[in-house]
């Protein structure tokens, strides 16, 4: 397939609206739970808020993903099904609501972002089973869906956007909702809530592909809707802070996240500046891009969708 953006920039495909059907809590060890217990609150700011975050805080001591409990990025999703086929007779087509491919947003992504960062590799396997096509990411050279962090810059660039993300929430509602922060919690990777969602690509001929995936999710802010985080170099504050608009916006969109808070890091990790950038305003700046990235999920998918029989593998 090609992968340049002139063969993707036109009238894209319509993800329609995510339905959220379910949700799940992960935990060390490959623990899991079909709840939110791990869903986070975002803390209540007030417009002239000025924060002075310390990110690379409790570096020495936070939990990442070991990448070798992350070899079936599945599993955790398998588990939830496992959970619900009771309501529904065993049924896992009618568990997925009828959707014929199943994965991963993360899997997505990867697809996404080819025709901007065309030098990442990526693997998936396709397996159909029983009407139902699931998509497995597997990495590119040794099965993993990631790595560590191969140079103590990435670990701490790494280690700042999970410290971000917990300092602006809070497991606790209602500490939440009184507006305190607390950079002293220790971060766990491991510890992570996601939401299950169904919905439709609708190609520009009418053409559906029917899809259901988890997505990890941030937070929650005091509307119960779902918000994201990201970081950027304070260089980026009055210029190109917006250079991953449209990376951010297919993330939010596939997730059904309203609003990105952004936060402004020193080359040391210290934020002093946070900005709100709201899904359509993403889009907007973004253009064409979304198309673009769009479009080339709807052929690959499309393009496995064609391949993947029953009891066939396909790479």
């Amino acid at each position: 397939m090609e992968i340049m953006t002139r063969f993707y920039n036109k009238p894209a495909a319509i993800l329609t609206k995510p339905l959220q059907i379910g949700e799940f809590s992960s935990h060390a060890n490959l623990g899991f739970e079909s709840n939110a217990r791990n869903l986070r609150y975002l803390i209540h700011v007030e417009k002239d808020f000025e924060p002075l975050f310390n990110l690379d805080a409790g570096f020495n001591n936070f939990f990442a993903k070991d990448p070798t409990d992350c070899e079936n990025d599945l599993i955790h999703l398998q588990e939830w099904a496992i959970s619900e086929r009771g309501k529904f007779s065993n049924d896992y087509k009618r568990v997925f609501r009828n959707a014929e491919m199943v994965c991963c947003r993360g899997t997505l992504t990867n697809i996404a972002q080819t025709p901007y960062y065309s030098k990442d590799p990526w693997r998936m396997v396709a397996v159909r089973h029983e009407g139902i096509i699931y998509i497995h990411s597997c990495g590119a050279t040794d099965g993993m869906s990631f790595c560590y962090p191969e140079n103590p810059l990435d670990a701490h660039l790494t280690y700042w956007g999970h410290s971000f993300q917990r300092i602006m929430t809070s497991r606790n509602y209602d500490y939440a909702m009184l507006g305190g922060f607390d950079d002293s919690e220790i971060v766990d990777c491991r510890e992570t809530y996601s939401a299950v969602y169904r919905s439709d690509i609708i190609k520009p001929n009418g053409d559906k592909i029917k899809l259901a995936y988890s997505s990890e999710i941030k937070a929650v802010d005091e509307n119960n809707k779902f918000v994201d985080f990201k970081t950027q170099d304070s260089h980026n504050y009055n210029g190109n802070w917006l250079k991953k608009s449209w990376y951010w916006w297919f993330q939010s969109h596939f997730s059904a996240v309203d609003r990105v808070y952004v936060g402004f890091r020193s080359e040391l990790g210290i934020v002093h500046n946070i900005r709100v950038a709201e899904r359509s305003y993403l889009r907007k700046h973004a253009g064409s891009r979304c198309d673009v990235v769009l479009n080339i999920v709807t052929d690959v998918l499309s393009e496995v969708k064609k391949r993947c029989v029953d009891s066939l593998e396909v790479r």
